[in-house]
């Protein structure tokens, strides 16, 4: 049996995420939010921008605001991916006792 899809697939046009949300994660976390949590690793590897919460469904991206994203390093970004319920709740945590200082 052959699926035909009648339109093709639009291309990604990736992760959107504003220049300020950027900038105020960026200032925010002060390097990687991982390292500061104390999660294992060098941390040595460039910072990246991250969503913390799923996106709950597929195709569907989570919002680009500044409470659902944090600078990681890429040892850190591995980390949170292979370890997602222990990683969220933290970043969550970490997110919401930042923004309160």
């Amino acid at each position: 049996m052959t699926l035909r899809r009648r339109s093709p697939l639009r291309p990604s046009r990736g992760t959107q995420v504003p220049a300020s949300v950027r900038a105020e994660v960026r200032e925010r976390d002060g390097g990687c939010a991982g390292q500061r949590i104390g999660w294992p690793g060098d941390h040595r590897t460039a910072l990246q921008l991250d969503h913390v919460r799923a996106s709950g469904a597929l195709g569907v991206k989570s919002r680009s605001t500044a409470d659902n994203a944090v600078m990681l390093c890429l040892e850190c970004h591995d980390w949170k991916t292979s370890h997602g319920r222990e990683a969220r709740p933290q970043l969550i945590e970490w997110i919401e006792r930042r923004a309160n200082q």
